[in-house]
């Protein structure tokens, strides 16, 4: 359960959420205004940006951790080079 709210935390966290969450809701705003929108399609389209965003966070946090590491690798081997050099 702790783990839920913790993803809910770091899902409204992030600013790109808001940003599309807000672009939805006015798009939807202005759709309205010149042809009805049923509910459940407005209802839909939400549950599909949140899934959108969801895996686009998982996608990010994975390129993120794959950064890190390359980082990694490319200084241990900086440091070979450089013992190299000094011998």
């Amino acid at each position: 359960m702790n783990k839920a709210f913790k993803g809910i935390i770091l899902y409204l966290k992030d600013w790109r959420n808001w940003l599309t969450h807000s672009l939805i809701g006015i798009g939807i705003l202005l759709v309205a205004f010149f042809m009805p929108v049923k509910p459940i399609y407005r209802i839909l389209l939400i549950a599909l940006v949140v899934g959108f965003n969801v895996t686009r966070m998982k996608f990010s946090k994975k390129k993120e951790m794959q950064g890190k590491q390359d980082k990694e690798q490319d200084k241990e081997q900086d440091k070979e080079l450089i013992v190299e050099n000094e011998a």
